[in-house]
């Protein structure tokens, strides 16, 4: 069975699973990073900051390309219209 296609069973199924922005990849929600957009990409170690939330995987590729990937997901949303006004 693939990274994609991984269900939350094989995952240890409990708990949530989140996916990745870069990679795509689906992973317990712990095992990833979150950030939310306040005023810039913020960090959220403890999962409770308010707002949308970008997981992120600990692969360096994925890492790389992240800020680049939550752009690119907000700009698709029209998220950055509403921060500017």
């Amino acid at each position: 069975m693939s990274r994609l296609e991984t269900s939350n069973e094989s995952l240890g199924g409990r708990g949530p699973v989140r996916s990745c922005i870069v990679c795509r990849g689906r992973f317990p929600k712990q095992a990833l990073t979150r950030h939310v957009w306040q005023d810039g990409l913020t960090p959220d170690q403890a999962f409770i900051l308010p707002g949308r939330g970008y997981y992120c995987c600990s692969g360096a590729a994925c890492a790389a390309n992240f800020p680049k990937r939550v752009r690119a997901a907000r700009k698709g949303k029209g998220e950055d219209k509403r921060d500017e006004a």
